[in-house]
């Protein structure tokens, strides 16, 4: 008996181990709910236009074929690019984004706060293109481009 119930035991801990491990391990998608600080560079482009240059462009070679499928099924939608990700939301999102001020010789970026609603792996230049809603616009960042 005693033989039984310890691998009965041994079997559990190895099955609760496996899916601590495929827990962690799995970075595919974001919790709903997880709200992420941005930091892009100011201006939203289409998505359309962004899948466009992710097909045709050399700089997406090697592009995740499943994501822009993803990308694709989401429709009419804004794309920023910060911090190596491409991050996608509704228009209604995007107009939370003021304009920035016209300022020349400076780079502007736009700082903002939004839930995740998913997330997936792009390219090695764009690991992750997140989609997100509830968007809290926080400022913008006014940077000399040294040529000032």
């Amino acid at each position: 008996m005693n033989r039984k119930l310890a691998a009965i035991i041994v079997i559990m801990l190895v099955a609760l181990l496996a899916l601590i491990v495929v827990y962690i391990g799995d970075d595919s998608t974001s919790k709903s709910g997880e709200r992420v600080s941005f930091n892009v560079s100011s201006g939203s482009y289409g998505l359309s236009e962004v899948i466009k240059n992710i097909k045709t462009k050399p700089y997406y070679e090697g592009y995740d074929a499943e994501t822009v499928k993803w990308m694709e099924s989401l429709g009419n939608k804004q794309v920023y690019f910060g911090n190596g990700s491409i991050i996608i939301m509704n228009n209604l999102d995007a107009l939370k984004i003021p304009r920035p001020p016209d300022v020349t010789d400076a780079y502007i970026y736009d700082h903002f706060t939004a839930e995740v609603i998913e997330k997936h792996s792009l390219c090695e230049k764009y690991p992750t293109v997140y989609y997100v809603k509830d968007v809290n616009f926080d400022n913008h960042e006014i940077v000399s481009n040294g040529l000032a």
